[in-house]
């Protein structure tokens, strides 16, 4: 039993580095450019705006989940070993209650922070959560901010960078520049401390429950709580 277990957990020694990481974040940002798809949506207040949002959103994990398939095929790893593995059940419990945790003090620091620099542009998310009319868009919204962006960005920072960065530097090191990662490309100057905080406690999940579900479960409950939020404020 205990060798099996060993075998669940992800690579402590992965047989990539943080600089083929960040060319695989780098040639998905050129294949986006010409597909405007880096630009900043428009129209999010009506239902094609809401709509081309959406697929976007779809559009950008799948081109991630497929560049990195590929890499992982290429050195010949499977993706159990960016954490995609059974995680016990109370991590998974554990996940629920960092996420509440995490819609609850990030918020809070969020709010201070604006009351000290000002209020920032809103995030297309939130734009598109408050432009919508129907319940079912909110649904759309809710399973990609909730589900779809949740997996894609922890196979990203915490499944692909966080390995390599925790073997150079540590896991202390390691959870610190992951959490960097995660806030700066975000492109929010004014949210960049608490997302900054949050990419940190998803790695340290990450590391604690020795999966990448704990972590994508919280990230979902973060996320589907601020958009719940966002919606009661429409009225």
């Amino acid at each position: 039993m205990g060798k099996k277990n060993d075998q669940q957990l992800p690579p402590r020694q992965p047989v990539w580095n943080i600089w083929q990481g960040l060319f695989l974040i780098a040639l998905v940002t050129l294949i986006e450019f010409p597909l405007g798809w880096l630009e900043t949506p428009q129209d999010l207040n009506s239902l094609h705006g809401i709509l081309y949002f959406i697929g976007v959103g779809i559009g950008d994990a799948l081109l991630y989940f497929i560049v990195i398939g590929i890499f992982l095929r290429l050195i010949r790893r499977p993706f159990s070993e960016l954490g995609m593995v059974k995680p016990l059940k109370r991590y998974v419990c554990l996940g629920f209650l960092v996420g509440i945790l995490l819609f609850i003090s990030v918020g809070l620091l969020g709010n201070l922070l604006t009351q000290l620099l000002g209020t920032p542009a809103p995030q297309s998310f939130a734009v598109a959560v408050k432009g919508g009319d129907h319940t079912w868009e909110f649904v759309l919204l809710i399973i990609l901010g909730g589900v779809i962006a949740p997996i894609k960005e922890e196979m990203l920072f915490r499944g692909l960078m966080y390995p390599p960065l925790r073997q150079s530097l540590g896991k202390g090191k390691g959870m610190l520049l992951t959490g960097l990662f995660f806030a700066t490309l975000h492109f929010d100057i004014v949210r960049f401390l608490p997302l900054f905080i949050g990419g940190v406690v998803l790695a340290w999940l990450y590391e604690r429950s020795s999966s990448i579900w704990p972590a994508i479960v919280a990230h979902g409950t973060w996320n589907i709580l601020m958009a719940v939020a966002l919606w009661m404020q429409r009225s």
